[in-house]
């Protein structure tokens, strides 16, 4: 390996340059935890002057090669964050020591493509995001709103506000941020309807928690990336559809329930319950109550699916909401009490016998217990 370095390290061409900036990159990274910083300083050194003349496929081995090393020299990542944006990409992406400093100057420099990427990391602080918001386009304004690993700053939130009112995207993937103040929200309330507004108006009264949001949140991601899809698909397709894509049944009903596909959830219940499609149809549109419920625990459909399925019933039928509170309450007493753990049963109590019963062998086991000898005593011996 060395002698292959050393003989293309004699070569004055752009290939053998990128070759010889690989196979240094391969040496370096083996072992890295065992390199000293003194090599790993020259290594950056190195690197950067072949870097420089390197052909841009081998530029692109290299970004991937070190982007998730996290003792990868600062200046090299820097270089490769700084490139076209193919070659910028794994270590935008991945490269785990950029210091805050880092990456407000790469912030700063680079162009929306580039900031496109950085607005997906998870290490951002309130500087580098505000400094995204300004200098941002509409993707990256959306990248950030969407990012609900990092907190932005008042100042990023509301000018994302202003840029919401006309980016119905925007105002979507903000209202399901947990970072907005009680001023915030009510900034963004007027302009959004529906669902938005309700969510809104309980993150102010401090009604609505964080896991509720990450759920909202995850329902609309996956309506992003398979919605086609799901309204294409319906029975057992739709499931195996969701299940190769670790799509959850809860999350699937609560997603068919949205675009009132109530028959197909019937149907879908009774595929994984093992019910005939027919008869999980006729028992919830008959209010088989009973059997639903069943259905439901077989299916370990969560509670909050259960309300919107028992709710959508009754929307459809056009019948009281009281029954759908009524199917609601005794769901939450059938899956509480099936987790509850299994109760110890107590030791049964013991009859006092009859001496002279026990004597004559009486009782369920008389005639499975072979007869005890008599002892050859002139004494009577009391049962025990």
């Amino acid at each position: 390996m060395f002698y292959q370095l050393l003989d293309l390290a004699k070569e004055n061409t752009a290939e053998a340059r990128g070759a010889l900036m690989l196979g240094l990159a391969d040496i370096l990274v083996h072992d890295i935890a065992k390199r000293s910083e003194e090599e790993l300083k020259m290594f950056g050194e190195i690197a950067l002057l072949l870097y420089r003349s390197a052909p841009k496929h081998d530029r692109v081995k290299l970004s991937r090669k070190v982007s998730q090393t996290p003792r990868t020299p600062a200046n090299l990542a820097m270089a490769l964050a700084s490139d076209q944006v193919t070659i910028a990409m794994p270590v935008l992406e991945q490269y785990p020591s950029f210091s805050p400093q880092n990456l407000l100057k790469l912030a700063d420099e680079l162009s929306d493509d580039h900031l496109q990427i950085i607005a997906r990391r998870k290490d951002l602080d309130e500087t580098v995001s505000d400094t995204l918001v300004r200098r941002g386009s509409r993707s990256v304004h959306r990248i950030l709103a969407g990012n609900r690993e990092i907190r932005l700053s008042h100042t990023a939130l509301r000018a994302l506000v202003r840029h919401a009112t006309q980016d119905v995207v925007l105002r979507e993937d903000l209202a399901l941020r947990s970072d907005l103040t009680p001023a915030i929200c009510n900034m963004l309330i007027p302009h959004v309807s529906g669902l938005s507004q309700k969510r809104l108006r309980k993150l102010v009264q401090g009604a609505l928690s964080k896991a509720d949001l990450d759920k909202l949140a995850r329902l609309r991601e996956i309506r992003r990336k398979h919605g086609t899809e799901i309204d294409r698909l319906s029975g057992r397709d739709l499931w195996a559809f969701a299940e190769a894509r670790k799509i959850s049944f809860s999350e699937l009903v609560v997603l068919l329930l949205q675009d009132d596909r109530l028959t197909h959830v019937a149907e879908l219940l009774g595929t994984l319950s093992r019910v005939a499609p027919a008869d999980a149809r006729g028992a919830l549109f008959k209010g088989n109550k009973e059997r639903v419920i069943a259905m439901a625990r077989e299916t370990k459909l969560t509670v909050d699916a259960f309300s919107l399925l028992a709710k959508a019933r009754c929307n459809q039928l056009r019948i009281p909401k009281s029954q759908a509170a009524d199917w609601i309450k005794d769901y939450v007493v059938a899956t509480a009490q099936s987790a509850a753990p299994a109760a110890v049963p107590s030791a049964p109590v013991k009859a006092v016998a009859d001496p002279a019963k026990k004597r004559s062998g009486s009782g369920d086991f008389a005639v499975k217990r072979p007869a005890r000898p008599k002892r050859e005593t002139g004494r009577r011996v009391s049962a025990i």
